[in-house]
């Protein structure tokens, strides 16, 4: 799909600037979307100290990457011979997890039983709904961020109010709990509505940097 091809190039260029932050594993894959995912930490880097800024710095990053998709295909839609509708999905994954390189394949893989828990979420949020309706979870125009931990919404909710005042969110936000998937429950979800404009956005990348000097302002 031509709109898959637009997209993908987009994040892969923009990919380039995040791993001038830090070294981090970055895998795009072909499905009917545009899936990626990312680990990062000291053991894949580390000649490198490692420090959570440059966590934070990567996920307000990816934030603004999926915005921008998202607005890309905005821009984009009119032109298609099959105007479908998109959703975004982000899963955030604080646990450590043992990845090991598959010479076999060239490509790293969460190894072990102990993050089996981590594969199911994966394979099985973009189906979710919310707990108590008949409500999906993904919705058009709407970004959904799932996470497990309260410390994890609370960071997530101040990437997306300091991005709300950049341009990228409306003042639609709710928090929401997920039906139980097979073999997991717990799971909570951010929802914001996604700002479409047709103006081209600055192609400044804002920083954790930045959030905290507007919090001091």
């Amino acid at each position: 799909m031509e709109a898959n091809m637009e997209l993908a190039a987009l994040l892969d260029r923009k990919q380039v600037e995040a791993q001038e932050m830090f070294p981090h594993y970055f895998e795009r894959y072909k499905t009917d979307g545009v899936e990626h995912n990312m680990y990062i930490g000291s053991s894949i880097a580390n000649d490198r100290n490692f420090n959570e800024l440059y966590l934070s710095n990567l996920r307000l990053w990816q934030l603004q990457v999926m915005c921008d998709m998202e607005n890309k295909y905005y821009a984009l839609k009119p032109k298609l011979p099959v105007k479908l509708d998109v959703a975004s999905l982000i899963l955030v994954y604080s646990t450590s997890l043992a990845i090991r390189f598959r010479m076999d394949e060239k490509r790293f893989d969460v190894d072990g039983t102990y993050n089996a828990r981590y594969e199911i979420i994966k394979k099985r949020i973009d189906k979710s709904y919310i707990k108590g309706t008949n409500e999906r979870l993904t919705q058009k125009g709407k970004l959904a961020i799932v996470y497990s931990q309260r410390k994890d919404e609370k960071e997530y909710m101040r990437y997306i109010k300091f991005l709300k005042s950049k341009g990228y969110f409306t003042n639609n936000i709710e928090i929401v709990e997920l039906e139980g998937l097979q073999g997991v429950t717990g799971l909570k979800a951010i929802r914001a509505e996604i700002l479409y404009t047709k103006d081209t956005k600055s192609e400044r990348t804002y920083t954790y940097e930045d959030l905290m000097e507007e919090l001091k302002s």
